[in-house]
C-alpha cells in the first residue's frame, strides 16, 4: 500500500495536536515533520519533499500563502489549506479545486478532504496539481496585497459568517454590537447571538466602518442602536443601546465614537 509521506503547518499547538491525531488513524499517512511557522515549514518541505502538506493560510510573520510562493513552483506538495473564514480565499480554492477545511471543522470535514487529495495524488497528473495550486496562489496573494479596505458605499448590505459550519447572511442593520470571547466573537442582533471565529481586525475591514465604532477591546457597536452615552463614575464613558444594553467606552478606543458622532468628549465630562 502506498503512503504519502505528510507536513503539518500551523502555529497553534492545539491546532496541530488535533491534526495529528486525524491523520494517525489513516494508515496511508506517514506524518514526516511538524512546523511551527513559515519558515520553519519552507525548510521542512525543502528537506524532507513530503508529498502532502496541510497548511494553516493565517500565521502570524510568514502566512502559508507567502511560505508556498517561496518554493519553486514545480517542487510545491499537494496541499489542504486550513484557514478562518475568508470569503476571497474561499472562491479561489473552490475556483480552483484546491482542498481546504474551515476552522473549526469537523472530523468528517477533514475526513472527506483528506480523502479527495489522496485520490488526486494517486490518479491525478502531479503537473495539474501544480498547475491547480499555481492558480491559488496567484489568486491568494493577489487577495493579500490588496489592501486599504473598501470604502464604506462598496459595502454590501449582508454580512456572511460561518457559523456551525453553515454559510449565514446576516444584515448590517440586525447587528447591535460586537463581543470578544476568546478566540471568538459573538454577534448580538435583534434575533439571536452566533458565534464566530475572527479577530475584531478581520470583521471590521468586512463591515461598514460609518455604521460600527470599536469602543473597546472585547466591544464595537452598531452605532444606529446607540441611544445614549454618558460619563461613568470610572473616568469612561457608557454607551447605552436601544435595547437597553450599556457597554463601556474606554479611554483607548472613545474616540472612534467621538470622530464619527461629533461627540465632544471633554464638554459630556464637564
Amino acid at each position: 500500500m502506498k503512503t504519502f509521506s505528510t507536513l503539518i503547518v500551523d502555529d497553534e499547538p492545539p491546532a496541530r495536536l488535533r491534526v495529528r491525531q486525524l491523520l494517525a488513524a489513516d494508515p496511508e499517512i506517514r506524518i514526516t515533520a511538524e512546523a511551527a511557522d513559515g519558515p520553519q515549514a519552507l525548510s521542512l518541505i525543502q528537506h524532507h519533499r513530503p508529498d502532502l502538506v496541510i497548511l494553516d493560510v493565517q500565521m502570524p510573520e510568514t502566512s502559508g500563502v507567502e511560505m508556498l510562493a517561496g518554493l519553486p513552483a514545480g517542487a510545491r506538495p499537494a496541499v489542504i489549506f486550513v484557514t478562518a473564514y475568508d470569503e476571497y480565499a474561499l472562491r479561489a480554492f473552490d475556483l480552483h479545486a484546491v482542498d481546504y477545511v474551515l476552522k473549526p471543522f469537523t472530523d468528517a470535514r477533514f475526513a472527506a478532504a483528506l480523502d479527495r487529495v489522496k485520490a488526486r495524488l494517486r490518479h491525478v497528473d502531479v503537473a495539474e496539481m501544480q498547475a491547480r495550486l499555481e492558480k491559488v496562489l496567484a489568486d491568494l496573494r493577489q487577495g493579500v496585497r490588496a489592501a486599504p479596505p473598501m470604502p464604506a458605499s462598496t459595502f454590501q448590505d449582508r454580512l456572511s459568517v460561518r457559523v456551525s459550519g453553515e454559510l449565514v447572511f446576516i444584515r448590517h442593520a440586525d447587528i447591535r454590537w460586537i463581543e470578544g470571547a476568546g478566540d471568538y466573537l459573538r454577534l448580538h442582533c435583534i434575533k439571536g447571538a452566533p458565534l464566530i471565529r475572527e479577530t475584531f481586525k478581520e470583521l471590521l475591514q468586512r463591515l461598514d466602518t460609518a455604521r460600527f465604532a470599536r469602543i473597546h477591546k472585547s466591544a464595537a457597536v452598531n452605532l444606529a442602536h446607540v441611544a445614549k452615552i454618558r460619563p461613568a463614575s470610572s473616568g469612561d464613558y457608557l454607551v447605552e443601546l436601544d435595547d437597553g444594553t450599556e457597554l463601556t467606552v474606554s479611554r483607548l478606543f472613545r474616540q472612534n465614537l467621538g470622530t464619527i458622532h461629533g461627540f465632544a468628549w471633554a464638554r459630556a465630562s464637564g
